[in-house]
């Protein structure tokens, strides 16, 4: 009898165990599913807005793809018309060694960042707007902060700003041991940066490590894939992205294949970030970090005049 009372009581303890034990690993995976969901996170909706309510509604499964689509020619159009329209409005169709109507002419020197930058700031205000009228936003006014930074933390964008310098390194060595450019590869921009003076080669530092960068992410990780994702899926939409994303930059690389090759690394690697993490922070960092390796790059190799 009291070996019986004995493995009842031995039954007991080794259901309790193992109740708890089931608590533990049920609380462990909840755990884990949460954290998967703060990582992962949904993309935002592209959708019409309903005349009647003034509210927006989800429609055909094209209107996503339509809509990116339209957000990047919108800005591409924007920063054309704009660099032209502000070369003519500093002189550029009267010349540079005398202005129009008593006002001096802007040096060609300052007249390319000056009508690059504000055509870019200007085209990415117009693009925006065209995302704000055809997306489902946030509540919050800042919902375009919480669409580049999601959940994502900030503290671990440390790890995408040591693969941009990596990635930046080995395309400058690359390019200084390995295959050398042609000396007649056309560079406009860095050439510009090279020749400019210093507080002109500042501006230069700023947008082609900040501002481009920022821009070109929230452009293409952000509102084209989102929208080619929401009618073609995550890995058509990430294909599409990376091409387009080449394209725009063929002129500058199509001459050098390890420039070609550098740019669709950082297309794919930067899609395939947006796609684990769902925030476009970390894209922005390595972006960002990548093209300032090869401005100091620049700047450090230039020859002694």
């Amino acid at each position: 009898m009291r070996w019986l009372i004995l493995a009842v009581h031995f039954r007991e303890r080794e259901w309790a165990f193992f109740s708890q034990a089931r608590l533990y690993f049920f609380w462990c995976s909840q755990e884990f599913a949460l954290k998967s969901e703060i990582h992962i996170m949904p993309l935002p909706v592209f959708s019409s807005t309903d005349s009647q309510t003034n509210s927006q509604v989800c429609t055909a499964p094209w209107w996503g793809a339509w809509s990116a689509i339209l957000i990047v020619v919108c800005f591409y159009f924007t920063q054309s018309v704009g660099i032209v329209m502000v070369q003519m409005v500093a002189g550029l169709g009267a010349g540079f060694s005398q202005g129009d109507a008593g006002f001096p002419a802007i040096d060609q020197t300052w007249l390319l960042p000056l009508s690059l930058c504000v055509a870019t700031i200007g085209a990415a205000m117009v693009s925006l707007q065209v995302a704000t009228s055809r997306a489902k936003l946030s509540k919050h006014s800042v919902w375009l902060w919480e669409f580049i930074e999601q959940s994502n933390d900030l503290r671990e964008l440390w790890r995408f700003v040591l693969l941009g310098l990596g990635l930046g390194l080995g395309f400058f060595a690359l390019t200084e041991y390995g295959v050398l450019p042609p000396d007649d590869l056309p560079q406009p921009i860095f050439d510009a940066l090279l020749t400019a003076p210093l507080l002109l080669q500042i501006g230069w530092v700023l947008m082609i490590v900040l501002l481009f960068p920022v821009v070109e992410e929230i452009l293409f990780r952000g509102f084209l894939f989102t929208g080619l994702a929401q009618s073609w899926g995550q890995t058509l939409a990430g294909i599409v992205t990376t091409v387009l994303f080449v394209a725009v930059h063929m002129p500058k690389v199509l001459e050098y294949w390890p420039a070609l090759f550098a740019v669709t690394l950082i297309g794919t690697l930067t899609v395939f970030i947006r796609i684990r993490t769902g925030s476009l922070a970390p894209g922005i960092a390595l972006h960002s970090t990548y093209n300032g390796v090869l401005v100091a790059s620049a700047l450090l190799t230039q020859p002694a005049s």
